[in-house]
Formats: structure tokens, C-alpha cells, sequence
């Protein structure tokens, strides 16, 4: 049983993609939120992380798997989506690891407490 070209674990892998990219900019999005609530330079290397990480990298691995599933872009090109999207996270976790750094070292007076 094939839909629209795909078999059924095509199909599930794609949706789960696509459920995977969503949920990603969704935390995004209150990444965002919380920089713009919490303006500081640590927050900002948060933020920024987190969007790379949960938003960015799987926005591109699903659109790098919809382009050459759907033959607009040769197969040659899976190994530079996948390289992309790995250097994506990289620069992500790196800044998440830089802003937990900053907040380490600022001074109690900076840390908000709640």
C-alpha cells in the first residue's frame, strides 16, 4: 500500500519529521519568550541555542527530506542536508553550553530569583 508515492514507513517517518519541526519552533518560539521577558546576555546565548537546536536544525532536515524524496534535488546532496543540519545543532549546543557558563559566573545580585 503506497500514499501519495510513499510507503507506509515513509509515511510515518515523514509525519513524525513534521511533528518533530513543529514542536521544535514551538519551544522556539517560547525561547523567545523568555529572552524578551529575561533580557540578558545569558538568556540571549539561551534563546539562540534553542531556537538552532529545537527549530532551525529540523526545519532543515525536513525540508532537505521533502527535496529529495520529491526529486527536486538529487540524492547526492542527503550527506550536505545531514552535515548541515549536524553543524546546526553543534552551533546550538554550543551556545546553550556558553549562556549556562555565563549564568555560572555572573554574581549573585544578577541572578534572578524568583
Amino acid at each position: 500500500m503506497r500514499v501519495a508515492g510513499f510507503n507506509p514507513i515513509q509515511l510515518a517517518a515523514t509525519l513524525a519529521a513534521a511533528g518533530t519541526a513543529l514542536v521544535g519552533l514551538f519551544i522556539a518560539y517560547h525561547a523567545y519568550r523568555g529572552l524578551r521577558r529575561n533580557d540578558s546576555r545569558a538568556m540571549w546565548y539561551l534563546s539562540a541555542g534553542l531556537i538552532l537546536v529545537f527549530g532551525v536544525t529540523y526545519v532543515v532536515a525536513l525540508a532537505g527530506q521533502g527535496l529529495i524524496t520529491a526529486r527536486v534535488l538529487p540524492l547526492r546532496y542527503r550527506d550536505a542536508f545531514r552535515l548541515g543540519v549536524r553543524l546546526l545543532q553543534l552551533a546550538g549546543l554550543l551556545s546553550i553550553a556558553y549562556s549556562m557558563q555565563l549564568a555560572a559566573s555572573a554574581p549573585d545580585e544578577q541572578v534572578r530569583k524568583d
